[in-house]
């Protein structure tokens, strides 16, 4: 998932690659640090061919690495990148500075709570045909929003990953396939045109009668998504884009079912919520 960016504060830099790992230098500023999901929020720029500059989370495995860690320090850094996920090995403090801005609150007011109907807007599909939720009227729908120019494996390729598996379950029923709809949303949609979300539904196995991909006018996919709690931030003079992470249930009679916060939740979880009538 691309993140947010404001301003030049890092430079990441290959380092090693191992099998299926590769390890980049990492050195930025933390905004923030959450110890109980051993997780720390990090300013940084782009590396070349990888990803751009953004402010993003990053996981720890081991929660030592967070011990007297707080925002405004600047830091070195060691990002580890595989296949499935990704993860800070090392941190070391060099400096501190004041924080310019901090990231948005992700429990904005005016979010939807369950039980609430969700609001619907006009978007495209990657075929270039018009869509709206009301398509799906009767059925369970699992709604996620990515962009297919995230780089890092345990973000939007993790909600395409679970999308999947709860794809290969769904079509292995064909009573469920007639009742369940998975909808994944492009937050980047002057990017993610049609002709592109067709090349990604393609990369991700996506069953065009089961999972849809939408893309649309800009300002309303945004004012669409922060219903879910979703915020989305764009830097106009580098492209960068901060998003957080929201996947909503949304039942057949069109209200709020649950909201998935980040990507902590299983192809289980999903199938099961779809399941619950």
């Amino acid at each position: 998932m691309r993140l947010w960016a404001r301003g030049g504060l890092v430079t990441l830099l290959l380092v090693t690659a191992c099998g299926d790992r590769q390890s980049y230098a990492l050195r930025g500023q933390i905004v923030a640090v959450d110890r109980v999901r051993q997780e720390v929020t990090l300013r940084h720029e782009a590396v070349a061919g990888f990803m751009d500059g953004m402010t993003m989370p990053f996981k720890v495995h081991d929660k030592a690495l967070l011990l007297n860690r707080t925002a405004g320090d600047l830091i070195d850094a060691t990002l580890v990148v595989s296949k499935t996920d990704s993860y800070l090995s090392a941190i070391v403090v060099t400096g501190h500075s004041p924080v310019p801005e901090s990231i948005p609150d992700e429990q904005r007011s005016g979010t939807l709570q369950p039980g609430s109907i969700v609001h619907d807007a006009q978007f495209v599909d990657q075929t270039g045909a018009s869509r709206t939720l009301h398509d799906w009227n009767g059925k369970s729908i699992a709604l996620t929003f990515i962009y297919t120019r995230c780089p890092l494996p345990d973000f939007c390729p993790r909600m395409n990953r679970n999308f999947s598996a709860v794809q290969s379950n769904v079509l292995a029923n064909p009573k469920l396939k007639n009742e369940v709809r998975l909808v994944s949303v492009s937050l980047d949609p002057d990017f993610d045109t049609p002709s592109v979300l067709t090349a990604h539904a393609r990369r991700a196995g996506a069953d065009a009668s089961l999972w849809t991909f939408l893309t649309g006018d800009r300002t309303a996919i945004d004012q669409f998504a922060a219903q879910f709690g979703v915020y989305v931030v764009r830097d106009e003079k580098t492209a960068n884009i901060a998003h957080n992470l929201r996947t909503a249930i949304i039942g057949p009679d069109g209200r709020l079912r649950k909201v998935f916060n980040g990507s902590e939740w299983s192809s289980a979880d999903l199938l099961a919520e779809l399941l619950q009538r």
